[in-house]
């Protein structure tokens, strides 16, 4: 009560008028939430800008100021849908509605987008995928708006930092084909690493990655913008074949599941009822847990512990099975610190009165008696209550990761059981959970999906079913109440994404179908280039050999020319000096006769160079010679 009374009077004083786009107000307020801190910034001490002005989801298409002001209406919490169902892919599902007075606006968002990872030397084929974002705001808007804007951008660039490893690849390059590379199978490049690392270990690496760059991002901000505060944070992503589900905080991701039992005939005989079928059939797999300081008390009391002065002297990295009393003092206790699973006595000391570092149960346990989820971006700047304590070192963004092998679902296509076998992946933020269980989630699913079997909206009326029975009805008193209990209704802000696995599973069966055509026609372009350089190249040979035929050919008739030219020569000069010479006539017949001889030799080696001359005289020069030797 003292709490409600405190929120009405700093919202009296200082009311939270967010930046709406065109509005004479934006940015002059701040968020009523008791853990809100202005920022001013400046010598004129005017509060900091916001980084992104206050807007609901781009698919609502809520665009004027009026439409943002009726969505935030406490009164009648009007479940807003998206106008055109096909702005989301594969006709997802998506509802939300504001809260009972909780805040003055919505502090949910929520984000999807569809991008494709390319290979920039086109050797490969591209890579799509698809990703959805759930993010619950509190202290504020600006975390869950900033990271609704800017998460899906840091996660694309995690995925191309590694790009070479994840595009598929030819099984014929895998083993030395047409490409002449030779890569592993199982993966493409092992000679990076020393240990195995899968494709698997890739994306969660890049979704891990991305989340703490989203809050360093929230930080570095704090500096030029308002305090943004914090919010939570749960996504999905589908890529080659998988589902991948990334949760910080108390969001929560469920995938709803139904086996095929199909219902039997009942007659007239039949006495008995039998129980729905198909409520017998569904049932919940949890893709997410919840990060409270409940669930993640062993992490924080080990923190403590190991970091004393983060509690200063307020604070105590204890927990005690009830709460210590001043009267107790120097009695024994049952407690257990850090990460003990079992419990010890010890003797109370004053240190003991200390307020824990956790206290508190289930939804109302609190970390420092402040903030009552342990994970997610922001609150960098928030303190505890009446200590002033610094919260973020006790928080973190590192997410929770699952995945699921959608090529590993068996699907008979007889039993028509696509939603079942593959499931509904329900994301939403706490606003539904903590007043739906998850089994009474999935059957909400598949009792709408069997009133709407082939309607295209089929998913958004089952978003809508979820967030109509999480939000309830107003009673005559003002109170928002379950229609079917009559219990206390949530207050929080509700937000649903209600995805068809099946629907990514059939587009990805048809993104393979056209991966194999293009793999196909890759082959025969390599193989057709291939033969194309293989003639260019034997062309190029040919007219080698016949350009060194040519000059080969041409060196033999020149060289045949020289030689014949210097026997002529030699033999001229020898009759030359043979006539010039005076003997008596017996000297002189002898020496005919030896010129005769040289100038038959010369003849010779004449006839032997021209073997395609004419008739030789042979009788003649054996006349001769036979003469001479006589």
């Amino acid at each position: 009560m003292f709490s409600n009374f405190k929120e009405r009077l700093i919202s009296a004083i200082a009311p939270d008028l967010p930046p709406i786009p065109g509005s004479a107000e934006r940015g002059s307020g701040h968020h009523n939430s008791q853990h809100q801190r202005l920022r001013f910034g400046g010598s004129s001490g005017h509060p900091m800008p916001d980084k992104f002005p206050y807007a609901r989801p781009p698919f609502l298409q809520l665009l004027t100021p009026d439409e943002l002001r009726a969505s935030a209406d406490h009164n009648v919490r009007p479940i807003i849908v998206p106008r055109d169902i096909n702005l989301l892919p594969w006709c997802t599902g998506y509802a939300e509605c504001v809260n009972s007075g909780k805040s003055e606006w919505n502090e949910d968002q929520g984000a999807f987008c569809r991008q494709v990872l390319s290979d920039p030397e086109h050797k490969h084929p591209d890579l799509p995928y698809t990703y959805f974002g759930i993010f619950d705001g509190h202290a504020g808007y600006g975390a869950a708006l900033a990271a609704s804007h800017q998460f899906h951008h840091i996660l694309h660039e995690k995925l191309v930092d590694c790009l070479e490893l994840l595009l598929p690849r030819d099984a014929e390059t895998t083993s030395g084909g047409v490409d002449g590379t030779k890569l592993n199978p199982a993966f493409p490049h092992p000679i990076y690493f020393q240990r195995r690392v899968t494709k698997d270990e890739l994306i969660i690496g890049a979704l891990e990655s991305a989340f703490f760059n989203m809050d360093s991002l929230i930080a570095q901000d704090s500096d030029r913008y308002r305090d943004a505060g914090g919010c939570t944070a749960c996504v999905s992503l589908f890529i080659d074949g998988k589902m991948y589900v990334a949760n910080a905080g108390d969001s929560r991701a469920v995938l709803c599941q139904r086996r095929a039992t199909p219902q039997k005939p009942r007659t007239d005989t039949d006495s008995v009822i039998e129980p729905d079928p198909l409520e017998a059939s569904c049932y919940p797999v949890l893709y997410s847990a919840d990060h409270t300081p409940e669930t993640e008390r062993e992490r924080l009391l080990n923190v403590a512990k190991l970091k004393p002065h983060l509690m200063g002297q307020h604070y105590v990295a204890m927990e005690y099975s009830k709460r210590p009393h001043i009267k107790d003092m120097g009695q024994r206790i049952l407690c257990r610190q850090g990460t003990m699973r079992g419990w010890t006595y010890k003797t109370l000391t004053r240190d003991d009165l200390r307020m824990p570092v956790v206290n508190g149960e289930g939804k109302r346990s609190r970390l420092l008696g402040t903030l009552g989820v342990t994970r997610g971006f922001g609150d960098h700047e928030l303190l505890a209550i009446n200590t002033g304590i610094q919260i973020k070192p006790f928080l973190t963004p590192h997410p929770d990761v699952r995945q699921r092998d959608l090529t590993q679902v068996v699907s008979i296509p007889d039993e028509d059981n696509r939603d079942g076998d593959y499931g509904v992946l329900v994301m939403a933020t706490d606003g539904l959970w903590d007043v739906s269980e998850n089994e009474a989630v999935s059957r909400t699913v598949f009792q709408t999906l069997s009133k709407y079997p082939a309607e295209k909206h089929r998913y958004t009326m089952v978003a809508q079913e979820l967030v109509a029975r999480a939000r309830g009805k107003i009673n005559d008193s003002g109170h928002w109440r379950l229609a079917d209990s009559k219990a206390a209704a949530t207050v929080d802000d509700i937000s649903v994404m209600v995805i068809p696995v099946s629907q990514y599973y059939k587009e990805h069966v048809e993104w393979t179908q056209n991966y194999k055509k293009d793999l196909e026609e890759r082959r025969r372009q390599a193989r057709a280039n291939v033969a194309q350089e293989a003639v260019i190249v034997l062309n190029g040979v040919i007219a080698e050999e016949a350009h060194v035929v040519e000059e080969e050919e041409e060196g033999e008739v020149i060289v045949h020319e020289a030689k014949t030219s210097q026997k002529q020569q030699r033999l001229e000069e020898a009759v030359d000096e043979t006539l010039e010479v005076e003997l008596t006539p017996s000297l002189e017949q002898v020496q005919l006769k030896d010129t005769d001889s040289t100038a038959d030799d010369f003849c010779k080696d004449k006839d032997k160079d021209r073997v395609d001359s004419t008739t030789r005289q042979q009788p003649h020069h054996k006349g001769r010679k036979g003469k001479g030797k006589n």
